[in-house]
């Protein structure tokens, strides 16, 4: 089993923390070097994002990649909403960007949501963020922000945005947990192979 050492800049004590970079099912993460990220419009299809968002509006697929970074796949899903301009969500699948300063990046991404919330430009607190099951992955969500993460494993983040306005925090949680089982379920398929 492999440590690493870390310095934690606290105001009430310096102190060293161990950092496990296996943290995941025992699995240390992987060169995302190595790894193929697949496309995020193959994790779900539009008429499943249209039953679950339960939209009249025929639902589009639009794939969002940057064509310079092969480590993260997007996909904006959109229809037409009077309550909402540009009403959709956002689905994103995602290697380690930063393996080779902080390889367990992935691994501890959800819990540093839920420990420390997010900063957001303009404000002096974090932005909160609450638990969420992806379908028995442990994830972190902000109704505030709309925005949902939870971790594949040690080697892949999702992240799911929505900008629909007429959502409650109830309603898009149930609605988030219902794609992240289809997400979670069609990556399995494509990484798997």
């Amino acid at each position: 089993m492999i440590f690493l050492i870390a310095c934690k800049n606290d105001s009430s004590s310096n102190k060293l923390e161990a950092i496990n970079p296996t943290a995941v099912n025992g699995k240390a993460p992987v060169d995302p070097k190595t790894l193929t990220v697949p496309n995020a419009v193959d994790m779900i299809t539009v008429a499943e994002v249209q039953d679950i968002l339960d939209t009249n509006s025929p639902v589009n697929a639009k794939e969002s990649n940057d064509p310079t970074n092969d480590k993260s796949k997007s996909c904006f899903f959109k229809w037409d909403d009077p309550n909402t301009p540009n009403a959709g969500i956002l689905i994103q699948v995602m290697a380690n960007p930063v393996f080779e300063d902080y390889p367990q990046y992935i691994s501890t991404f959800v819990s540093s949501k839920l420990k420390e919330g997010e900063m957001v430009m303009g404000q002096d607190a974090p932005i909160t963020y609450k638990e969420f099951d992806a379908n028995g992955k442990p994830g972190a969500y902000s109704f505030q922000q709309a925005r949902f993460y939870w971790a594949g494993d040690n080697d892949y983040l999702f992240m799911l945005a929505f900008n629909v306005s007429t959502l409650s925090e109830s309603k898009m949680v149930k609605a988030a947990e219902k794609i992240a089982k289809i997400v979670n379920k069609n990556f399995a398929s494509k990484t798997s192979k």
